[in-house]
């Protein structure tokens, strides 16, 4: 019995060691995310949701950290499925921060500079723009990049904003959504993020 008893508090000993050099790893890559993305982001929209996937990203390691200190291998399970809910419950939030961004004046800046980005890279006459149908109201002021041979059509493939544009003379295709960015920033908080349970 008492050999049971120390293996439980080396292992509890393992999970709060473990959790306190994530804490240590987290907070250095969250600064680092801080300075590297608020550079980089060029609409206040996306600034504001990195900005709220930052602060979050505290909570969820104090969250994650005191779960995984209770832990036992047997309920690994549900500590990364809570993970998972946080996750999408954080990004859900950045969306809906974005589609609000949407709805600004500054949104339609964000489309001048995505048309102008997207023009430098397709010079092309057979240019094909995709927008929310919502965004079809810039047709007129998107042409002007492109030139009258510019088609641009809705598509339901954008849920949040900007625009693609596809060339297919020149066989590329230069994706400038909010949909895109936001998938990035996902992938980039899974990979590096260091919220994960893993036996020592």
């Amino acid at each position: 019995m008492p050999d049971t008893v120390s293996k439980t508090d080396n292992f509890l000993k393992a999970i709060e060691k473990y959790a306190e050099e994530q804490r240590g790893k987290l907070q250095s890559e969250v600064e680092a995310f801080r300075e590297r993305e608020m550079n980089a982001a060029e609409e206040e929209g996306l600034r504001e949701a990195y900005t709220m996937i930052q602060k979050t990203m505290a909570d969820i390691n104090s969250r994650i950290a005191r779960e995984t200190s209770k832990a036992d291998a047997a309920s690994k399970k549900n500590i990364f499925l809570k993970r998972q809910q946080i996750e999408d419950e954080v990004f859900a939030r950045a969306k809906e921060k974005l589609l609000a961004f949407c709805e600004t004046e500054k949104y339609a800046a964000l489309m001048k500079r995505s048309a102008v980005n997207i023009s430098h890279v397709l010079k092309a006459d057979d240019v094909v723009l995709y927008v929310r149908q919502d965004d079809m109201k810039y047709k007129a002021k998107l042409k002007l990049y492109f030139g009258v041979n510019c088609e641009i059509q809705p598509t339901d493939e954008i849920e949040i904003g900007g625009m693609i544009g596809v060339s297919r003379s020149m066989g590329l295709i230069a994706d400038e959504t909010l949909d895109a960015k936001l998938l990035q920033q996902r992938e980039w908080f899974y990979e590096n993020s260091g919220l994960t349970v893993t036996e020592s």
